[in-house]
């Protein structure tokens, strides 16, 4: 058996992922607070799976982007819908910066398209479909979002790229690192000069370094549909330098020329939202969402998402066993502190007082709330990593403010969450 590693609420398990700006985990803690779905008793406490995300030093020791990283995330602190990965805590503890986010049990969309090409299973027109008009529901959501007083927040992505869709194993869908990209590439600019991220998903006026607005996630949502259909990236050079330059001519080979299996009706669709002009695009992602799930309906009317489901359990088949067997194998740090030290969260204002990192315990013995996020004392029990079970939740249906009863993948039983008054 291993033991977890604490850090602040959170039991650390095992490293799902190094890149270069962070280093995640999955991880875990305790709540009493499941939402109104289900009666508990004022004692009961569960366990949540979390994901943390632990920036890597070089980032943390520049203030000013732990400023604007603070900024940024205090923007997307609005942001409550179905198809967003939700953000507990910007966390300053020893001597790090930590993302404590929503844990989605699945696989991003780079893996899978990496796995579905080394098994030589291609990635369906109607589940690349369904992944993308899923996304562009967060998109818009993101988009439109508004502050406490109703002014835009104005938020751009930034990011869409396959590596920031999340794909839950039963085929729910999330976009992930709201605030990231901008603060990175702030960063970047002010000591460089130069544009760096994932070019060859930017939209023309991005590789260009304009002033972005929607239009921009529009055009690289669009990107990320083309490569799912025809299994090529829209933009391929030899080096960066002609990578962005090839992104600013916004000139991709036809869609039906590399995969002519896609239907033309498709086919006009991405390259509408792939339009080099912003004003020949899809104006919001809405309207792109709409045109895809139009298209959806005459391809496969009966579309659910459990067929994406399936494909996924389908090419991660070994994945899945073994992550389950690899959260048996923990067992709770409960060596006794005098105190835990639970850091500094540097969007609690933003997110509220009931804000859910509020209700996160270290311990599954609850000793108390700690809302500000002062050290407590720790209990001392001891419980395997997958041990502790949360209660059956029973089933309710909230339509979002964009439900169509017309969608045909609607009988998701999704809500959008308020924003704490």
């Amino acid at each position: 058996m291993r033991r977890t590693r604490r850090l602040g609420r959170y039991h650390l398990t095992y490293r799902i992922a190094f890149g270069g700006m962070a280093e995640l985990f999955r991880a875990f803690t305790f709540t009493n607070d499941i939402g109104s779905e289900v009666s508990v008793e004022d004692d009961d406490v569960f366990k949540q799976d979390v994901a943390i995300k632990r920036l890597l030093p070089h980032f943390t020791e520049d203030r000013s982007f732990v400023d604007m990283l603070t900024d940024e995330f205090k923007l997307t602190s609005y942001l409550k819908h179905p198809n967003i990965a939700e953000v507990y805590e910007l966390l300053e503890l020893e001597d790090s910066l930590v993302i404590a986010m929503e844990f989605v049990d699945g696989k991003d969309l780079r893996s899978a398209i990496e796995r579905s090409k080394e098994q030589k299973i291609p990635f369906a027109i109607d589940d690349a479909v369904y992944v993308i008009a899923r996304s562009l529901e967060g998109l818009h959501h993101a988009h439109v979002a508004r502050d406490d007083r109703g002014q835009p927040l104005n938020i751009v992505h930034r990011d869409f790229s396959p590596s920031n869709v999340l794909l839950a194993y039963d085929g729910v869908v999330k976009l992930c690192d709201f605030g990231i990209a901008k603060a990175t590439h702030n960063r970047i600019q002010t000591k460089t000069g130069i544009i760096k991220g994932k070019v060859k998903y930017m939209s023309p006026e991005q590789a260009f370094g304009r002033k972005l607005d929607w239009r921009s996630d529009v055009f690289s949502a669009g990107s990320v549909l083309y490569e799912l259909v025809t299994g090529a990236s829209a933009f391929i050079a030899p080096n960066e330098i002609d990578l962005i330059f090839a992104v600013r001519d916004a000139a991709p080979v036809p869609v039906r020329e590399v995969n002519p299996m896609v239907p033309p009706e498709l086919a006009a669709i991405i390259d509408k939202a792939m339009a080099r002009s912003r004003s020949a695009r899809f104006q919001t992602a809405l309207e792109f969402r709409n045109a895809l799930l139009t298209f959806l309906r005459s391809f496969n009317p009966s579309y659910r998402r459990n067929k994406l489901a399936q494909f996924l359990k389908k090419v991660f088949t070994e994945e899945i066993d073994r992550e389950l067997r690899a959260m048996e194998d923990y067992v709770l740090d409960a060596t006794p502190q005098a105190e835990v030290d639970l850091g500094k969260n540097l969007i609690a204002s933003a997110l509220g007082p009931d804000a859910a990192f509020s209700k996160f315990h270290p311990s599954p013995t609850r000793t108390g709330a700690n809302p500000d996020g002062q050290s407590e004392r720790p209990g001392t029990s001891e419980t395997t990593g997958g041990g502790t079970k949360r209660p059956k939740k029973r089933d309710r249906v909230t339509q979002r403010a964009d439900f169509d009863p017309n969608d045909p993948i609607h009988h998701e039983k999704t809500q959008i969450g308020r924003r704490p008054q």
